[in-house]
């Protein structure tokens, strides 16, 4: 049953990922002398993303982060939404909303406590843009949620910052919860299936 419902998932994810590989057609022309960058053409409608993260949930030190496992992993996707005609060439804006599995360590007799697996997601708004080089930067904020019973604060606030090369991405997440003074520290490393810039 289970491997039934990969086969499945795999059917109904290979034509959204078809669609959303292709680049639109060009809808402002770059200035001369420059190339046409992704966001010189009409935008992709969507795109998913898929990430592995490394955190320090539940850890008094971030410093011992590297001495325990700390892996998780997720997938999101982006919508995108229209940016005044000024915008274009420049970025895009999109709405995010993913969903992730990351360890967490809840206090115990013997530091740093039980391992306890944690169901998040991250609904909030994104932009992308290009830099001088190759690489196309991100950088957004929203609401953490946290669906399972845990200790610590069910729900926060986060703000994130990234780059993406050829679809490959790098980000790093700071997540706040109201009525603790830590804030959570996250690392992501990942593939987002957007138009590739390889000139």
């Amino acid at each position: 049953m289970k491997s039934r419902s990969i086969y499945i998932f795999l059917f109904c994810l290979i034509p959204l990922l078809a669609y959303c590989r292709s680049r639109g057609p060009m809808v402002k022309q770059p200035r001369p002398g420059t190339a046409a960058t992704e966001f010189h053409h009409e935008p992709a409608k969507v795109i998913p993303w898929f990430y592995a993260n490394k955190s320090s949930r539940g850890l008094d030190r971030q410093s011992d982060a590297s001495f325990f496992n700390q892996v998780g992993g997720g997938a999101g996707i982006l919508i995108n939404s229209k940016l005044d005609e000024q915008w274009i060439g420049h970025k895009f804006f999109y709405y995010y909303m993913d969903f992730d599995i990351s360890p967490q360590y809840n206090p115990g007799k013997v530091y740093p406590g039980d391992k306890q697996w944690i169901f998040s997601s991250y609904p909030g708004i994104l932009f992308r843009t290009y830099t001088p080089l190759y690489f196309k930067m991100h950088f957004g904020f929203g609401v953490n949620l946290r669906y399972n019973q845990q200790y610590y604060d069910r729900w926060g606030v986060y703000g994130s910052i990234g780059a993406e090369l050829w679809g490959i991405t790098s980000t790093v997440v700071f997540i706040g919860h109201p009525g603790q003074l830590n804030w959570e520290t996250e690392y992501r490393a990942g593939y987002m299936w957007a138009p590739v810039e390889w000139k």
